[in-house]
């Protein structure tokens, strides 16, 4: 678990961020612009051009036609109508440059704080006029002079509509805002209907009125860049703009290439994630079974050691008074140095191949000879151990191989017997030579060896039981010291299937036989 957080965790994180990127870099985006409908939208505008040009020619009508009536009015009367009128705070009465009369109409909202500018007579007499005055030109207000129009307030709050007849000048202060908040009311009602086309039809389309806002839209979220179309429009109430935008279709395609290569990139990353952190397990659990490993072999050395100090010591007591006693310690104590020499072999051999210095010295020998020898080794331990030994023998001709490998292998073999199968009794060694192949079979009656550690027996530091006390002794290197120096005899060492206990299998290819093996040692 420590490896997957520290090893395989971060290479999975890089190869997820290189899919990420290679998918960012395959896209392609294609924009495709879809032009808006010409005909609706100057359909709209069209209308609604003719209902603001209606609009304020009706506004101009009630203004003309109460400033017609201004001069006959009294002021009351005056004041009155211009409160009924949208939008008209004053009305002045001049004649030539003398203002006969002002009346005040609408107030404006409480909290206004711009002041209504006052309306004057070019060349009146007087003070000089407050910054916000309006001054009316010495044109209009020359006598004989007709017609209307309007003047620009002191700022965009207010404007002045002026009317004059051959004798009199009427001018009204117009506020901008109210007469702006009455129409943005009307056309709130008149909207839906002459806009609903555009909105079914799905066009970005934007209305905006006197003011500069946005009186209505479609689509208002989904526009992007400035509009394609502007229609606008003019009169006496303001400017209105209808914008258009094209409706924009995106699209994307991927390359496959540049996705492809992403992918190898994150497989790559992946594979070697994993490999990785096997690795780190596998170094882990190397280092682990070597720490255990030299437990092991400290308690391999320390028991026939020991073994071999208490015989001695045993033997020297009995010398004299029982040399009976004292050969059968000193055959102990013989019995414990071979044990040693095996061990300190296989550590050795084993090193020597971790090392990649281990050699083969082939040379003549008769393997049941050699197997026989190493048989002997073992045989007081047997014989202690109540275990009957049943040899086929069948390999009896001169070859040329490696004696001492030949030792170690078939030493491992029988020593496995005598450490975890001695309960089973019995030990069965066969050996023959046919086809130019030599095969040693060994075999025992013990527990056997469950199914799923069949391969891994021959891997270094493997043991069924790895406690270095839980009733059987071992390093754990001999099964694999022995396959690997059958290997390199071309040959191999297999577990082979039985219906009790384990039968280990040697087999060797084998050059020519040697029959006068004397004559080939004199040669």
């Amino acid at each position: 678990m420590r490896t997957f957080w520290t090893t395989l965790l971060p290479m999975l994180a890089v190869a997820a961020l290189v899919l990420w990127g290679g998918e960012r870099l395959a896209r392609r985006t294609l924009e495709q612009r879809i032009p808006a409908d010409r005909e609706r939208l100057f359909d709209f505008a069209s209308a609604l051009r003719g209902e603001s040009d209606r609009l304020d020619a009706l506004y101009a009508a009630h203004l003309e036609e109460l400033a017609r009536d201004a001069a006959s009015l009294s002021a009351e009367r005056l004041a009155d109508r211009c409160k009924n009128l949208v939008g008209v705070r004053t009305c002045q009465l001049f004649t030539g440059t003398r203002k006969d009369s002002e009346v005040e109409g609408m107030k404006p909202p409480v909290g206004t704080l711009l002041k209504i500018p006052a309306v004057l007579a070019e060349g009146a007499e007087g003070r000089l006029p407050p910054r916000n005055a309006v001054i009316l030109p010495k044109e209009l207000l020359a006598a004989g002079q007709s017609g209307d129009g309007w003047l620009p307030g002191p700022d965009a709050t207010y404007r002045i509509y002026w009317w004059r007849d051959g004798q009199h000048l009427v001018s009204f202060t117009i506020d901008q805002i109210e007469l702006r908040e009455q129409l943005n009311r009307h056309f709130a009602d008149w909207f839906p209907a002459p806009f609903s086309p555009l909105q079914q039809a799905g066009e970005f389309v934007s209305v905006e009125g006197p003011g500069g806002g946005e009186w209505m839209s479609s689509n208002k979220a989904t526009r992007t860049g400035p509009a394609a179309l502007v229609i606008p429009h003019r009169n006496l109430l303001g400017e209105w703009q209808v914008l258009a935008w094209d409706k924009l279709k995106v699209t994307s395609s991927y390359d496959s290439t540049t996705l492809v290569i992403a992918c190898m990139i994150a497989g790559v990353l992946v594979l070697a994630g994993i490999l990785l952190r096997n690795q780190q397990a596998r170094a882990l659990r190397l280092a682990e079974e070597r720490v255990s490993f030299v437990n092991r072999v400290s308690h391999e050395l320390g028991t026939p050691l020991t073994n071999i100090l208490l015989n001695l010591d045993l033997a020297i007591r009995a010398l004299g008074e029982r040399p009976p006693e004292s050969r059968r310690r000193l055959a102990l104590v013989h019995e414990e140095v071979q044990r040693l020499g095996r061990l300190v072999s296989n550590v050795l051999t084993f090193s020597r191949g971790e090392r990649k210095n281990l050699e083969l010295r082939p040379q003549a020998c008769i393997p049941d000879e050699v197997v026989a020898a190493v048989l002997a080794q073992f045989q007081p331990s047997l014989e202690r151990r109540k275990v009957s030994v049943s040899w086929q023998r069948g390999a009896g001709e001169g070859t040329r191989l490696d004696p001492d490998a030949l030792a170690q292998i078939a030493g491992n073999l029988i020593s496995n017997v005598e450490k975890y199968a001695s309960g089973g009794a019995w030990l069965g060694i066969e050996t023959s030579m046919a086809k130019d192949r030599l095969r040693l079979r060994v075999t025992d009656r013990g527990p056997g060896i469950p199914a799923r550690q069949r391969e891994r027996i021959f891997e270094a530091f493997e043991r069924i039981h790895r406690g270095v006390s839980e009733g059987s002794s071992g390093t754990g290197l001999g099964l694999a010291i022995a396959r690997d120096l059958a290997r390199r005899m071309q040959g191999d060492l297999l577990l082979v299937p039985t219906e009790a206990g384990a039968c280990f299998e040697l087999d060797l290819p084998l050059p020519a036989r040697l029959v006068l093996l004397d004559n080939e040692s004199a040669a």
